[in-house]
């Protein structure tokens, strides 16, 4: 990166008004807490809005992330035994010396374990299975809004504090940050974080140099390469910084890294024997057919995947990247110029791989790790257009144009938010399947399916607001309380579900199903009575009805009730 060059030690903004010397220590204390205001604000919004949802759906990709931190905390290892069968496969877990183990990196399931545990006090193993998802999704929330707090932080060196928040809230949901990082315990919602802690670090360096930023640095460094191996080249303008700017930090740098890294490198080691572990395997989908330039453009503007078609505004992050002259500081200039050629080189390296388009997920998934840099791009051009508008009618076409793109990057991303979960796994588009836009059908097969609409708080505290026509997450939760044995747990939401939807046959056959597994036979029979006035002609209702009279030992309704189900059965077949 050049020979190291002689900074200031002032601040770095080239927009913002600097506070005189003179300004009282009050003043002082007011525009400070001024700034926590905003970050608080900031927090807030993002977290609650992330935190709403029409339906909790953990990808098999993120599954491992959810579950281990509840192998920590209830049996202090980092098996998924506990909660799997191993009988059953799994693409996303592997079987190392009788021990299920997740194939993904452990970092992020390790990090946010401590906030799970706080999340699970008073929990038992037995009623995991009703809040994992929810918690999960907590955790993606938090971590998510937190990257946009520091995302702040960061741009508000460099442009004004109004525009440092508008291109804080583009980041948060004008990208897939939104539709990706704050729905699920994802890698990239932790990459994202780390990569702008960094970035952060190393702006307050520049500000006022010292050996704890480096440190800081590294072991951010050693935590960001194990979360996501291929995102590692990332690191490479944060390494060209510490070794050709501050080369006398090196040592703070590196020994840090090793020493945060060093955990999940022996994790690695010991069970998978190899440096990456379980994520090795993705090596196989490394294809050199001669088709990255397709895949790559692919990556960029195919209709169900590409970039600039999930998130058009990333078209300013291009134009941005020529503004990085109206940086001063000289050092982060230079850095963020690292950047971009980095930023290209990581999309290639997607493009080499089979599944390029990410799996089962909206939009480009494996770019979500570039968005904060893109983003900071995009607050470079605003800020430059802003500080250039002159009112003559380019300009003026230019403010439309911009708000066309954030307008329709934040629909795009508001339907795969809330709608694309209920999109079918068999009408899953490929990314070139022009005949499958995945955006309009995730809005049109959303539209007819959503039923729930719910803003979840911490859980397992009750949602802040929580809606639905047939009560689904009740039963869902009463599914998973009944498949874990805890009948009590399940009759309670069966119960719940049926004071919104009391015509629903099935919840009436399924609580029946519970009572009669606590002896509550009484009152199983009359569940069943109950489905069946609403569905007379169910061969299931009829066979547990007889099943619960003849444990009270009405043998001749029992012996009617059989042959009803008999022959409801028959006719049902036939």
């Amino acid at each position: 990166m050049g020979k190291r060059k002689k900074t200031s030690q002032t601040p770095i903004s080239s927009s913002e008004e600097k506070t005189n010397n003179s300004v009282s220590c009050f003043y002082k204390y007011t525009a400070t807490l001024s700034e926590h205001k905003i970050l608080i604000a900031l927090f807030i919004l993002c977290f609650v809005i992330y935190n709403t949802y029409t339906l909790i759906r953990m990808s098999g990709d993120t599954i491992p992330a959810s579950y281990l931190p509840f192998s920590v905390i209830y049996y202090h290892d980092l098996f998924f035994e506990h909660f799997f069968d191993s009988v059953t496969p799994h693409y996303f877990f592997t079987n190392v010396n009788g021990h299920i183990l997740s194939i993904f990196p452990i970092v992020t399931p390790i990090l946010v374990t401590p906030f799970v545990y706080v999340c699970s006090l008073g929990m038992t193993p037995d009623q995991l299975s009703l809040f994992v998802g929810q918690i999960a999704r907590t955790m993606s929330a938090g971590i998510t809004a937190f990257g946009v707090c520091v995302f702040y932080l960061i741009v508000k060196r460099f442009v004004s504090k109004d525009l440092a928040i508008i291109s804080a809230l583009l980041f948060a949901f004008a990208t897939s940050t939104w539709s990706i990082s704050s729905q699920a315990l994802w890698q990239q919602g932790m990459v994202e974080l780390l990569l702008l802690l960094m970035i952060y670090l190393i702006i307050k360096n520049e500000e006022s140099e010292s050996s704890k930023y480096f440190v800081g640095m590294g072991v951010i460094s050693g935590l960001f390469i194990f979360c996501r191996p291929p995102d590692a080249i990332l690191l490479v303008p944060i390494i060209g910084y510490v070794l050709f700017r501050y080369s006398k930090y090196k040592i703070h740098y590196f020994t840090a890294a090793v020493i945060s890294g060093f955990p999940f490198l022996i994790y690695n080691l010991f069970f998978f024997g190899n440096v990456f572990g379980g994520y090795v395997q993705n090596l196989q989908k490394f294809d050199l057919s001669g088709n990255v330039l397709f895949n790559f453009l692919g990556l960029l503007i195919s209709p169900n995947k590409g970039l600039l078609i999930f998130s058009p505004i990333i078209i300013l992050g291009i134009f941005g990247f020529f503004h990085l002259k109206n940086i001063n500081n000289a050092n982060i200039r230079e850095l963020f110029r690292w950047f971009a050629p980095v930023l290209i080189i990581e999309m290639i390296i997607y493009a080499f791989f089979s599944d390029w388009g990410g799996g089962y997920s909206y939009g480009p998934r494996f770019l979500t790790a570039l968005m904060p840099l893109l983003c900071i791009y995009i607050a470079l051009y605003l800020s430059d257009f802003k500080t250039k508008f002159s009112a003559k009618f380019s300009d003026y076409l230019k403010v439309v144009g911009i708000l066309i793109l954030v307008i329709l990057s934040v629909v795009v991303q508001f339907i795969g938010v809330f709608y694309f979960p209920y999109l079918y796994d068999s009408n899953y588009s490929h990314p070139w399947d022009i005949s499958k836009p995945v955006i309009l059908n995730s809005l049109n097969d959303g539209m007819t399916h959503i039923d729930t609409f719910a803003i979840q708080s911490i859980p397992p505290l009750p949602p802040l607001f929580y809606y639905s026509s047939s009560d689904t997450q009740s039963i869902q939760f009463a599914m998973n309380a009944r498949d874990n044995g805890n009948y009590e747990t399940a009759i309670k939401y069966y119960k719940k579900s049926l004071q919104v939807n009391p015509n629903s046959y099935i919840v009436w056959n399924d609580l029946g199903g519970c009572q009669m597994e606590l002896g509550q036979y009484d009152d199983a029979l009359d569940s069943y009575n109950r489905g069946l006035a609403i569905n007379p002609d169910g061969s299931t209702l009829w066979n547990n009805k007889a099943t619960v009279l003849g444990f009270l030992h009405r043998y001749n309704e029992s012996r009617e009730a059989y042959e009803n189900a008999i022959r409801l059965k028959k006719v049902n077949s036939t």
